[in-house]
């Protein structure tokens, strides 16, 4: 596999740097020797700069037009995306799939809901609502959807009008190539889209350089905290940060078992819970607890993670043995403070960084609630009855997803009004979230800046834009006798 470098000003341009490999998880086996250059951060900001005027004065049909051609080009594309996400960081190769197809699905939805999301002035009022592009604009994304979780974030960014400069996850510099490769296919305005690869450095660079106007970062907690620390001091910049989340799954007595038992697996293992909507905790009240405790822990205990090039494979490996040693450290150091029951323990899979889920018992207060351990794990805790069981939910630091399972329709409203997340789920997984409706959270989870479909506003401010007629003057007595004198 050949390392074509930065895509920068419309085309590759060689890298140097320092170089980096990523690796297979499942066989460990090289994928892409690439090269991480933070200087090259000044040269795709210059290209951006130098384009971003010329492409927010493009009507907004010729904007459209750009993104179809992308949009036309997908499925020429998405099977080699598909192959080096799951080369790369080892999804299975059926969400892979998913994944690299959804490039189109998301151009689709996002200029169809543009006139909602950004809509004009109220009738009557004396002027017009714009929403101004914000110019260029930093996307840094993340290693477990490494394609969706930039292009997401780049599609609106370019139909309102902004130049980009992307950073894709060092974990996956193969999928942020071949994502270049396909603007690069549809002929598509150089200087607009732009790509550096990188680590911390490169990230770094990015995120803090003047002529950058806006960040869209989606990753962990303490990475987003420092981009806010690093920002501080620049009030020019618009910060939009897509974090982690602990989400919790409540299960009321009279909810329907076998349906909350497959939603939280769902919520639990796909993607091997390297997903921020991950389902990592489950809170149960009394009359259910039995029953549901014995058919997650037969259900954990039989999981096994598997060949992600393998269509029948339900959750691969963690994305590197980085992920896998940390998981397992993680889960090793709340064995040791925290009192925890353990009902399955994670293990060492086949292949090189996967594991076994985990399933511990807990009281509901210990310190690693409040950590994001990016696994196939859940913490399971009983509640004492219902209004417990959502108080245990609302004391949650993160805030982005979050479900309920019950009979009970006004048991959902009570749930809304106790558990404060960005996405509320009734009888379903904390996963799934769609790209048609908001999706972001609160707290440690990010910033109060949705993307989905709110998107288009991440990377705008609104402007009031009134005029008067040439000439005309505003009338005002008191004035006309000030002047009249």
């Amino acid at each position: 596999m050949s390392f074509r470098g930065n895509y920068i000003g419309g085309r590759f341009v060689p890298a140097g740097g320092a170089p980096f490999t990523s690796r297979d998880p499942y066989t460990d086996a090289a994928v892409l020797e690439a090269s991480a250059d933070p200087g090259a951060v000044d040269a795709a900001v210059d290209a951006a700069r130098a384009a971003a005027r010329g492409w927010r004065r493009a009507s907004v049909d010729a904007r459209i037009a750009a993104l179809h051609r992308v949009r036309d080009r997908v499925a020429d594309h998405a099977e080699r995306i598909a192959e080096a996400i799951t080369a790369e960081m080892g999804k299975p190769i059926g969400e892979a799939r998913i994944e690299a197809n959804s490039i189109k699905g998301k151009i689709d939805g996002v200029i169809a809901g543009l006139p909602h999301e950004l809509p004009p002035a109220a009738p009557g009022a004396p002027g017009e609502q714009r929403f101004h592009a914000l110019g260029v604009v930093g996307i840094v994304g993340p290693f477990n959807f490494p394609v969706h979780l930039c292009n997401t974030h780049v599609i609106p960014a370019l139909l309102v009008g902004n130049a980009v400069v992307i950073k894709p996850s060092e974990v996956t510099p193969l999928c942020g190539q071949r994502y270049a490769e396909l603007f690069d296919d549809a002929g598509f305005p150089a200087g607009v889209f732009n790509l550096v690869h990188g680590q911390g450095e490169t990230g770094a660079a990015l995120v803090g350089h003047p002529a950058v106007d806006g960040v869209v970062f989606t990753g962990s907690y303490a990475t987003g905290r420092r981009i806010r620390q690093a920002t501080f001091d620049q009030p020019h910049k618009k910060i939009s940060l897509e974090l982690g989340g602990r989400n919790p799954a409540v299960v009321f007595d009279d909810a329907d078992l076998e349906q909350a038992v497959r939603e939280i697996a769902l919520g639990a293992l796909l993607t091997a819970g390297q997903r921020c909507t991950a389902t990592s905790r489950v809170i149960v009240t009394p009359g259910i607890a039995p029953a549901l405790t014995a058919r997650l822990t037969a259900l954990f205990a039989a999981a096994k993670p598997g060949d992600p090039r393998d269509p029948a494979t339900f959750f691969g490996p963690l994305a590197n043995l980085k992920a896998r040693d940390g998981f397992l450290a993680a889960l090793a150091a709340a064995r040791a403070r925290d009192t925890v029951e353990v009902l399955v323990e994670s293990e060492k899979g086949d292949g090189v960084a996967a594991v076994t889920p985990s399933l511990y018992r807990v009281a509901g207060d210990e310190p690693h609630l409040r950590d994001e351990l990016f696994g196939p794990h859940i913490d399971l805790e009983v509640a004492a009855d219902e209004a417990d069981a959502l108080a245990r939910a609302a004391r949650n630091p993160y805030g982005l997803s979050a479900s309920l399972f019950s009979a009970r329709a006004e048991a959902l409203e009570d749930f809304y009004d106790t558990v404060r997340v960005g996405v509320v789920n009734f009888n379903r997984s904390t996963n799934g979230a769609s790209g048609l409706l908001p999706f972001g959270g609160i707290g440690m989870s990010g910033n109060w800046r949705p993307a989905g479909s709110c998107a288009p506003r991440l990377t705008t401010w609104p402007v009031a834009v009134m005029q008067a007629e040439f000439g005309k003057r505003t009338a005002h007595p008191a004035l006309d006798a000030l002047l009249d004198a």
